[in-house]
């Protein structure tokens, strides 16, 4: 399984829900794509900076949803409310049982 924490750091808290409605979109349609296994956006209540928790069934898939035309719209219409580019970082997870 593939892992994406994807961190964005809005400029201020107005670009912060602007982003977060926008996302709504982006975590919808992504949902409905095949081989995803989750989407989700959370906040931190700290700092204000968001953090996108996605599931994959392979880096095929992923590859795929990075070219699918909700994930441009979304990367194109929150490009000036984020202080920095998206900080992504991906992994290839296995489950484990504790």
């Amino acid at each position: 399984m593939i892992v994406v924490l994807a961190k964005a750091i809005p400029k201020d808290e107005e670009a912060c829900e602007k982003i977060v409605e926008f996302a709504q979109d982006l975590i919808e349609n992504s949902r409905k794509e095949d081989g995803n296994v989750d989407y989700n956006l959370y906040s931190n209540t700290g700092d204000g900076t968001l953090l996108f928790v996605e599931q994959w069934e392979s880096i095929e898939i992923l590859g795929a949803h990075l070219k699918t035309e909700h994930f441009l719209k979304f990367g194109g219409n929150i490009a000036d409310l984020v202080a920095e580019d998206l900080i992504i970082d991906v992994f290839n997870a296995e489950a484990l049982d504790l």
